[in-house]
């Protein structure tokens, strides 16, 4: 009897067709080819496991099911907000740069960030290298629309944050430049001094978090 509790909850957790192996293992251990008479008891005790494993199958089928309509929501939630994020700071191109200002006429690079995230209903600190510390760190590589992006353009300390942006796509990033003077589209490929002083991404648009952890064990009441 304790073999078929052990291996019917290793089966739960291993397998993904849970309701057919369950009964695989339990006729195979039970009724189809018992190895010895089965008492009364023995058998209303089996089937008091069966009972019992079938509701937790049907438990865990509904939170996977719950789950990955979850994860669904929170990835187009999370899609929606890097759209808004990009149609804000569009409409922001042309705007004058100014050291120091933080909108809605003029901007420098941390203020234009910070203003746009903010439409977005995202609070992110005010200077560039407070906000190079929080989210996720992301690497050129794996960059994608609406992660910030950030830049030590002072030669004299080149490990040091002093310019922010936000990426778009296809190697495009859009900032308040200093050096245009006003909010603009830049790509990396065609001005390479971005991606030589390129330092790091940060992702802040992956608040929504889903719990995919699944019960390693169920207990049999």
């Amino acid at each position: 009897m304790t073999q078929s509790i052990v291996l019917s909850q290793l089966l739960i957790i291993k397998q993904w067709d849970l309701q057919s192996e369950f009964n695989n293992i339990y006729n195979t251990l039970t009724f189809n080819n018992p190895t010895y008479p089965l008492k009364e008891n023995e058998y209303r005790f089996y089937d008091a496991i069966r009972l019992a494993t079938h509701k937790k199958i049907a438990s865990l089928n509904l939170f996977t099911l719950q789950n990955k309509f979850l994860i669904q929501n929170c990835y187009n939630e999370n899609r929606k907000i890097r759209h808004q994020v990009e149609l804000y700071a569009k409409e922001l191109l042309g705007t004058h740069y100014v050291w120091g200002a933080t909108g809605p006429n003029t901007f420098d690079c941390s203020g234009f960030t910070q203003n746009v995230y903010r439409t977005a209903g995202i609070k992110i600190p005010r200077n560039s290298r407070a906000q190079a510390k929080i989210g996720q760190y992301i690497p050129y590589e794996k960059l994608k629309r609406g992660d910030m992006v950030f830049f030590a353009t002072n030669k004299k300390q080149l490990a040091r944050v002093n310019h922010v942006g936000i990426y778009l796509e296809d190697g495009k990033f859009i900032h308040a430049s200093s050096g245009s003077k006003k909010v603009v589209i830049t790509n990396f490929e065609e001005k390479r001094f971005y991606k030589t002083h390129f330092l790091w991404g940060r992702r802040i648009i992956n608040t929504y978090k889903v719990n995919k952890s699944i019960p390693i064990a169920f207990t049999f009441l």
